[in-house]
């Protein structure tokens, strides 16, 4: 495997994400029919995000706590030269919430608003991933949404990525449900990196990253309630692949799989968008976009495996342009170029 061919899966994988997340936040919350109604049909492009209130001051294109906090896992895997910890997961949550005071607490999700306090004053990062108490806390779609470098650092081996997905996961979701999604979409990305991947390896590897992860869950974390992971994936993929248009694969995922921010819906929905799209970047994150609900964090999640699928080099260059120019503080060259440092590394070392 070369490095350029790697340098371009993993840029991929983290632009497209970012460009999801971008695309999608101006809808968040809002239903299907709510996108269509405020914005006289469905988004297909950036937007100006003002009418809603969740993003209502962020720039057209301009991410949100999703790619931030993504970039912040990606950096901190980078300092740990791929040697990454839980206190390291810990740490880069604590530096997302100080350096981004625009998304913090503004954005802060159900799991997240509870947790950084708790990490500050020096407690437990295992034990705090393993509290409950609250709805949502530990089942939320966090752990999905920033996964990303996890899923870059060995490419095709999905044993480590699962080590290190879960690592990445303890501090915030250390729940079954949490495990599985988190490791369903970096498994999806490992995968994704290698030469001879397709369709059916990448959806492959994310039912096992489910699978796996909800059984290792199920041994060390909090057992929390609700649907697993695994079930929402398969019904996301019977609804990609018995859909003749992407509009009744949308409308079908609203209604059997959920487009909330649970991590089951989330991680599932965002799988079966991808599926459904082809592997098509912009078809993905524009699926996601519209799709209603958690839409900047579904279409960051499928932009994941879409972005590591296809490469940077698919992405359109005129949105690129459009997204580099909101998100100045995001250097996804140098932060590429490092993680494949790591990644090529790894997978030498692993021939």
């Amino acid at each position: 495997m070369e490095k350029q061919y790697l340098y371009n899966k993993i840029k991929g994988t983290l632009v497209a994400a970012g460009m999801g997340d971008a695309m999608g936040a101006p809808s968040e919350a809002w239903s299907r029919d709510e996108i269509i109604k405020n914005y006289g049909g469905p988004i297909t492009d950036f937007i100006d995000p003002s009418l809603n209130l969740y993003v209502k001051d962020n720039l057209m294109g301009e991410v949100t706590d999703d790619t931030s906090q993504m970039y912040e896992m990606a950096l901190a895997v980078i300092k740990s030269k791929g040697n990454f910890t839980v206190n390291d997961a810990a740490n880069a949550l604590i530096e997302w919430s100080e350096k981004y005071p625009k998304y913090y607490p503004r954005n802060a999700g159900p799991t997240t608003r509870y947790l950084i306090e708790d990490l500050k004053s020096g407690k437990d990062p295992v034990e705090l991933g393993k509290t409950g108490g609250t709805y949502d806390r530990g089942t939320s779609n966090g752990a999905a949404m920033r996964i990303a470098p996890a899923g870059l650092l060995f490419p095709g081996n999905l044993e480590k990525t699962i080590e290190v997905a879960i690592t990445m996961t303890k501090p915030s979701h250390g729940t079954q449900h949490g495990y599985s999604g988190a490791c369903a979409i970096a498994c999806g990305i490992s995968n994704a990196l290698m030469e001879d991947s397709d369709l059916y390896s990448i959806i492959k590897a994310c039912l096992y990253g489910a699978k796996r992860g909800e059984e290792i869950g199920r041994e060390e974390a909090r057992i929390a309630p609700g649907f697993a992971v695994y079930e929402k994936i398969v019904k996301s993929i019977e609804i990609a692949l018995t859909s003749d248009q992407m509009d009744e694969a949308m409308e079908r995922l609203e209604r059997s799989v959920g487009n909330d921010g649970s991590i089951q819906s989330s991680a599932a929905c965002a799988i079966g968008l991808f599926l459904a799209s082809s592997g098509d970047v912009l078809k993905t994150i524009i699926g996601g976009a519209n799709i209603g609900g958690d839409t900047d964090t579904i279409a960051c999640i499928a932009g994941m495996l879409a972005g590591a699928y296809t490469g940077f080099e698919e992405i359109d260059s005129d949105k690129y342009e459009v997204f580099k120019k909101a998100n100045t503080g995001f250097d996804f060259d140098k932060v590429s170029e490092e993680l494949t440092d790591l990644a090529h590394n790894n997978y030498l070392n692993a021939k």
